[in-house]
């Protein structure tokens, strides 16, 4: 028995080293917005997955045949924000043991350059919408780095902007997510 699950075994050994490197954060995200007491921003570490095209795609810098797949991903319990009160008050809204990651999922890609119009899904507390976004694309020797930034309201993904002090400070629900990455080809 074991001589024949030698060869699954082998396959297994050498395949895991990729994957925990595909699951390595690979990438860096700032979340921010207002409240009525001050500006605020929460970061967190996130991973950017692509997997290149088949030839059918339009090219894009450090990807000569395209971008068949892109999802971006961030688990909600890695934001810190500068206090742990603000930190513990994003954990309630987002609620990570109910909904534990941010998914961003490419659906298609018009590309000018190095400039890249993104087009997808994104899910936040098991809402997904529609979103758009551009994507500054470019190409290195150790990969192409990523970077992006987009503006989103809160309560179109089910999500109610903290109030907290009886009321004294409320969190506006327009906030910018910018990331940046570096991606292996």
């Amino acid at each position: 028995m074991l001589r024949r699950s030698l060869p699954l075994y082998a396959g297994l050994v050498l395949l895991l080293p990729y994957w925990a490197f595909a699951q390595q954060p690979n990438a860096d995200f700032n979340v921010s917005g207002t409240s009525t007491v001050r500006g605020w921003t929460c970061s967190a570490k996130g991973v950017i997955a692509v997997t290149a095209g088949t030839g059918s795609s339009q090219p894009v810098p450090g990807f000569a045949i395209g971008v068949q797949t892109a999802t971006v991903t961030v688990q909600v319990k890695a934001f810190v924000c500068p206090n742990e009160e603000m930190t513990q008050h994003l954990l309630e809204t987002m609620k990570p043991d109910k909904f534990p990651e941010i998914v961003y999922r490419l659906e298609r890609y018009e590309a000018t350059g190095a400039q890249t119009q993104a087009t997808g899904s994104m899910t936040i507390a098991g809402v997904t919408q529609p979103m758009s976004f551009p994507v500054t694309l470019k190409a290195s020797a150790q990969g192409v780095q990523v970077e992006g930034n987009t503006r989103l309201d809160m309560t179109k993904f089910g999500v109610e902007p903290p109030v907290v002090m009886l009321g004294m400070l409320k969190v506006g629900p327009q906030i910018r997510i910018e990331f940046k990455g570096l991606v292996a080809r």
